[in-house]
């Protein structure tokens, strides 16, 4: 059989169905054996960096892995982008690039010049970092352990992506003596039970952080079950924002840079920290690490050992490590320990004192100045329908969008949240409307937005149910905060003057690519975000500052005056 034919074939039997592609030289034959394969199909994007991006928006909404295929040189560096957001977002995916001629290969040559062949560049070296592994193949007798290899990679957790870099003339040959296969990886996820209740009945303040992990294992529900036998509150970061409904009573909020005072609050008098599934980044934490939960026990739940290792480095102890994916580890605390917690844990008056706090200092009342932006989302959240999927962009507009967000069970909300690229979220938006049919609600800031206008086209083509809001206002607004704590208000190159010139009539573009659905809210340039932890100060204070201090339990530290240091 074809080459491509056999790891088209070999992909399908593992799950993969769908193709995102953008279309060159040295990876013709490999989409044209897509094309004429029944069994799968195929999206054809504007920018290979969309396409790898919608790969990301296509797994999260749907939990399948998409083949992203491009062709070599440029079309190879245009995936970095997307390729790195699936990497530090644990996101699988499949990436083929096409390469030159294997006579070509600067492999042949005892010289050692830059570049042989036509558009070719060391593909899987460059690559490395940022894949779990990435492939050349030189030769077809490594093809099936390398998809083997590949595949084994793909399946197991810590999830991220995988490249294979294959030669053009390798496309374009028979292979003989090979069937395509399945691979199923063997997962030790552990089997030790996790006794928490020795934690738990010493405790009097606990609180659970869920992270994006738990949506990697699949565990939301073994989340929620794990909450409501044991009572205990909790709270998400970003990436675990839709794990369950926004007004759950047990929920305290988000926590972090950008997070709810409330959940702050909560983070920092507490005696217990249990986190599952998060690897409590400085976003989550504050940029000063011996400042997090001091008067706490710490308990961290990851499937990756180094995210444990790396928290002492950061002057954070932890007090018990698991390695264990979530699903495991609540499928072990609920079968060993919780009628243990159940007996030992009564948290009312921590439960009602998070309560308190939540009627004194919600957000609402902590806002100052311009509210338009608040004003348009608060609404905007209370309109959307039941089983919808929400994706932000970058910046501003993503901050606004998790500090107004208020879903029902069901509703989804994500983007890429540890490499954050600016642009991303039409690219997610499109991914997502490919893997779940769902409607597709994308919000963009007028900045990040045009780094990807492009895929408008891929909208239109497809007939994607997305709607798409621009929240504008003029400029990179979340940067111009920046600049107004520690550069005097210098707007360079954030404003509209610097960056745009005269005015962008998105609406109009939109229409010109044949896409009714687009709205463009104009924002005041004053606009700010708030709250927002400035570095250097505790969770508690974050600006704009005010005074809570009397109704803490544990002492707060002194608040810092802005600067970077």
């Amino acid at each position: 059989m074809n080459t491509c034919d056999y790891i088209i074939d070999t992909l399908y039997l593992n799950g993969i169905d769908t193709y995102f592609v953008v279309t060159g030289g040295s990876i013709v034959p490999f989409i044209n054996a897509v094309s004429l394969n029944p069994k799968v199909k195929y999206y054809c994007f504007q920018h290979e960096q969309s396409a790898a991006m919608a790969a990301e928006g296509y797994y999260r909404s749907c939990g399948k892995v998409a083949c992203v295929c491009v062709t070599s040189g440029p079309g190879v560096q245009n995936i970095l982008n997307g390729v790195c957001g699936c990497w530090y977002d644990s996101v699988p995916a499949f990436f083929i690039t096409g390469q030159v001629n294997t006579k070509e290969d600067l492999s042949n040559f005892k010289s050692k010049p830059r570049q042989s062949g036509f558009q070719e560049m060391p593909v899987a070296r460059m690559f490395e970092e940022v894949t779990k592994k990435s492939v050349h193949v030189s030769e077809l007798g490594q093809l099936e352990d390398v998809l083997k290899e590949l595949l084994t990679e793909l399946k197991t957790p810590r999830y991220g992506p995988v490249l294979m870099d294959l030669p053009v003339n390798l496309q374009m040959t028979m292979i003989e003596d090979v069937e395509p296969f399945e691979v199923v990886p063997h997962l030790h996820r552990g089997t030790t039970p996790y006794d928490l209740s020795s934690y738990i009945h010493k405790s009097k303040r606990p609180v659970v952080i869920f992270g994006h992990g738990v949506k990697l294992a699949g565990a939301e529900k073994e989340a929620m079950e794990f909450i409501e036998k044991t009572e205990l509150p909790f709270t998400v970061s970003w990436g675990a924002f839709d794990i369950c409904a926004t007004d759950h009573p047990l929920r305290i909020g988000s926590l972090g840079v950008y997070g709810d005072r409330v959940a702050n609050y909560a983070i920092q008098n507490a005696d217990l920290v249990i986190s599952i599934g998060s690897r409590l980044d400085s976003r989550q934490i504050g940029g000063s690490g011996p400042m997090f939960s001091v008067h706490s026990k710490r308990i961290m739940v990851d499937i990756d050992t180094e995210e444990i290792n790396k928290m002492s480095e950061k002057g954070v102890e932890i007090d018990l490590g698991i390695v264990s994916d979530a699903k495991n580890f609540f499928k072990n605390v609920i079968m060993h320990s919780c009628a243990a917690l159940v007996q030992y844990g009564n948290f009312a008056r921590w439960t009602q004192k998070i309560n308190e706090w939540k009627q004194k200092y919600s957000e609402e009342k902590s806002r100052e100045g311009d509210s338009a932006v608040y004003d348009h989302l608060d609404g905007f959240f209370k309109s959307l329908p039941d089983d919808c999927i929400v994706v932000p962009d970058i910046g501003g507009n993503l901050v606004w969008t998790m500090q107004c967000a208020v879903l029902k069970d069901g509703q989804k909300l994500f983007t890429n949240f540890s490499n954050a690229s600016m642009g991303c979220a039409l690219p997610i938006a499109i991914g997502a409307a490919i893997g779940t049919g769902k409607k597709v609600y994308c919000i963009a800031g007028d900045g990040g937005f045009q780094m990807n206008i492009q895929e408008l086209l891929t909208v239109k083509k497809y007939d994607l149910p997305i709607e798409i809001t621009i929240l504008n206002n003029s400029g990179y607004g979340i940067i111009k905060q920046f600049q107004d704590s520690y550069f005097n208000s210098n707007y360079v190159a954030t404003s509209k003057s610097d960056v745009f010139g005269d005015e962008i009539d998105f609406v109009k573009i939109a229409e010109a690519y044949g896409v009714k659905t687009l709205q463009d809210i104009p924002i005041p340039e004053t606009q700010k975000i708030y709250p927002k932890l400035e570095f250097g100060n505790s969770l508690e204070n974050m600006t704009p500052y005010i005074d809570f201090e009397k109704d803490m339990i544990v002492p707060v530290p002194p608040k810092k005056n802005l600067g970077w240091n």
